[in-house]
Parts: C-alpha cells; structure tokens; sequence
C-alpha cells in the first residue's frame, strides 16, 4: 500500500490521519473536477459544494428546524443549507459549510439529514459531529497551505521559522503573545477561518519534527474552548501590557 504523505512540516496526530485523507482526497477531486492546476485561498466552498460535489446549496431562514439550527445536510435530497443567522460571520459560515460537506463525506450511509443546532467547534460532543468539524478543519486548511502559510507569516514578521514554529509549541506568555497577536489572526485572515477553526487544526497538528507534542499548546486550547475565550484573553494581554508599560513609565 503506498505511504500517503501529508506534508513536510506538519503531520495530523495519529487519530485524525484518516479524517485527512478524506478531506484531502475530497479537496483533490474538487481541484481535478473543476480542472485547476493550484488550491486558491480561501478555498471557495460554497461554490464547490454546488459546482464540484453537484450538491444544492442555499442559505435561507432554518427556523423551522430549530430555533438553534446554523446548518443542515440532506443526504437523500444532495442538499446542503446554511442559516442565514451564520451570515454576519464569514468564518464561522464557511466552517459550517465545510462541516455540512463533512457529513456527506463522512456519514452518508448514517442518516439521511443532520442538523448543526450549535457553532461547529468545542461544543460538539457526539462523535460525528467532531468527525465533521475536523473535516472541515482539514478541507479548508490543508496540511501544504497551511506550511506555506505559517512559514510565510514569520517571514513577514521578520522572524525565522525554526525559531517561531518550536515556541509556539511552549506553553509561555510569549508564545500565547504570538498566538493571539500573529498566528491565528494571520490563519483566519489567509484561509477565511473563524478563530475556533483556526484553533482545532493547529491542535490537531504534529511538528514531523517533534510528534509527540501538539503543534497548539493543551493549556491554550483548552483555555480558549469557548466562543468569545479567545478575544477575551487578547483583551486581558493587552490591558496587561499596558499597565506594564505604564508602570515602566
């Protein structure tokens, strides 16, 4: 059986390898189907939901299924579609694309609907729902890219990578600063992600060099588990910085 490689710098911990190659393999038929020679960023979900997998696709008033529902995949009718409540947050909505994609994917042979009542990420706690949200991690940020891109990051921060990409592994003030200040905004940015999104890949990421370690730190993770965890930390660093800096004064 040939070795699928997943990428030069970063592998997927040993328990999402075949969630990877699902989504690689789907993002390598989408690629092929639509005859493009390169992955555009961000990749353009929603039209490939529709033009590569011949899936319906529409954002409409979900309502009706639930008060809660964001998404929902209908497996029989090949028909995702998306709340318009998702629509003010442009990573949160493509991520639950993403995800709905992951249940044709992944559990088409399961039920014939699913229906997402809570933001796709830390709150999922069935089994396939995590599967779908790893999935989508997957799908719009594949392993290639996201090396280019976190290596492209530190170039632009004039800072060299051997250097960044072992200190964000630290669980220390200074790699929580380059999280919150560079990375994952620079994550979100590049791949259309939400935050969340950005921060369930980078966990379940490995360095090749280092495998036995998460490439984001558990303390972090865990820390920012929750919608609004995250900027809420950046706020208390912040204001922290600043009462040092006027301290220093």
């Amino acid at each position: 059986m040939r070795e699928f490689r997943y990428g030069k710098i970063f592998e997927p911990s040993s328990g999402l390898r075949m969630m990877e190659r699902k989504a690689r393999r789907c993002l390598s038929y989408c690629r092929h189907h639509l005859g493009l020679k390169r992955v555009p960023l961000p990749i353009p979900i929603e039209q490939w939901i529709e033009q590569a997998m011949d899936i319906r696709f529409g954002v409409e008033d979900l309502s009706h299924l639930g008060a809660d529902v964001l998404g929902a995949a209908f497996i029989r009718d090949r028909e995702i579609l998306i709340s318009d409540k998702a629509l003010p947050n442009d990573g949160r909505f493509r991520f639950t694309c993403a995800h709905e994609l992951g249940h044709f994917v992944l559990h088409a042979k399961l039920a014939d609907a699913f229906q997402e009542t809570v933001e796709p990420g830390f709150a999922s706690t069935r089994r396939i729902e995590r599967q779908a949200d790893r999935f989508a991690a997957a799908f719009l940020m594949p392993i290639p890219l996201w090396e280019r891109e976190v290596v492209s990051i530190a170039d632009d921060a004039k800072l060299d990578p051997e250097w960044l990409l072992p200190e964000l592994m630290m669980p220390t003030l200074k790699s929580e600063e380059l999280w919150q200040s560079l990375v994952v905004p620079q994550i979100c940015r590049r791949f259309g992600v939400s935050r969340i999104a950005a921060l369930i890949r980078a966990r379940g990421l490995r360095l090749m060099s280092d495998a036995q370690r998460p490439f984001l730190p558990a303390r972090f993770y865990h820390a920012w588990a929750s919608p609004g965890a995250f900027a809420a930390a950046e706020l208390r660093r912040r204001a922290s910085g600043a009462r040092q800096h006027e301290e220093m004064s």
